[in-house]
């Protein structure tokens, strides 16, 4: 068609950043060659992976590991990706300035493209790490509790942390012990001012904040699972490709595993 034939013309290797800098080498490109962006094929794959991490942070009710690869990629690539549109930005205001302004067909420019996906990456990166963020504030008691000495904490969230999340969580828990002390808790005895458990004189465990692992999430199976556990008293044969409504509970061990995705 005759606006995918421009667009194909104008994405050609003549004005990709890599063309742009064998030029300025070489003072000559090959404009044979098929066109090539590496780093925009390498983000575009890492797109699935945080869309789907993203989306199963959402979906869970607890605090999923934290997904190091993913997020480092990511953010590596629209590093990468940045750099080529300002080469690419600058190749293309050059051309503009050398031709007839009313040559181009296309209402936007290559470099344009690119921003986008540069955008929707940075959109789900940060949507990522702010859902984190939101559960690390509800859990902060819990996860600060796990790293005392001797914790019986009944959550095992602090390992899916990163190192700043860990960071965080406890300097919330330390500002929120602060502000309840200032608030009013300094008025009761010593061994009651604590909002994490102090056994023998305050309350346990059924003190601290925990996720809800009774929450039903729409599921999506991966792989064959074979008979799993879905309740008390239900078992039922998984395959790859069924579509599950069920307490996260049931499928916890499997979505931690990557087997499972929440929708």
């Amino acid at each position: 068609m005759f606006f995918e034939d421009h667009l194909d013309e104008s994405l050609s290797r003549d004005n990709s950043p890599d063309a742009v800098a064998d030029r300025r080498s070489t003072g000559n490109a090959d404009s044979s060659e098929a066109p090539r962006l590496p780093s925009s094929a390498a983000l575009s794959g890492l797109l699935k992976s945080i869309i789907q991490a993203t989306e199963n942070e959402r979906c869970a009710p607890d605090i999923l590991p934290y997904p190091e690869a993913v997020v480092d990629g990511v953010a590596a690539q629209i590093a990468a990706q940045n750099e080529q549109i300002r080469r690419l930005s600058a190749e293309e205001r050059r051309q503009t300035a050398e031709r007839d302004p009313g040559t181009s067909l296309l209402p936007f420019q290559p470099s344009d493209i690119m921003a986008l996906e540069v955008q929707r990456a940075q959109f789900f990166l940060s949507e990522l790490l702010r859902c984190r963020l939101r559960k690390i504030e509800s859990l902060a008691l819990s996860i600060y509790y796990e790293g005392q000495a001797n914790s019986d904490a009944p959550t095992q969230l602090r390992e899916r942390l990163s190192h700043n999340e860990v960071i965080v969580a406890d300097r919330l828990a330390e500002l929120m012990s602060k502000y309840v002390l200032q608030a009013g808790l300094q008025s009761a005895p010593a061994e009651l001012q604590y909002l994490v458990p102090n056994p023998p004189y305050a309350e346990g465990v059924e003190l601290l904040p925990v996720p809800d692992l009774d929450q039903y999430v729409f599921c999506v199976v991966l792989d064959d699972l074979g008979v799993v556990r879905l309740g008390e008293d239900a078992e039922q044969t998984v395959h790859a490709g069924e579509i599950f409504l069920v307490p996260y509970r049931a499928f916890r061990p499997y979505i931690l595993d990557g087997r499972v995705s929440l929708v």
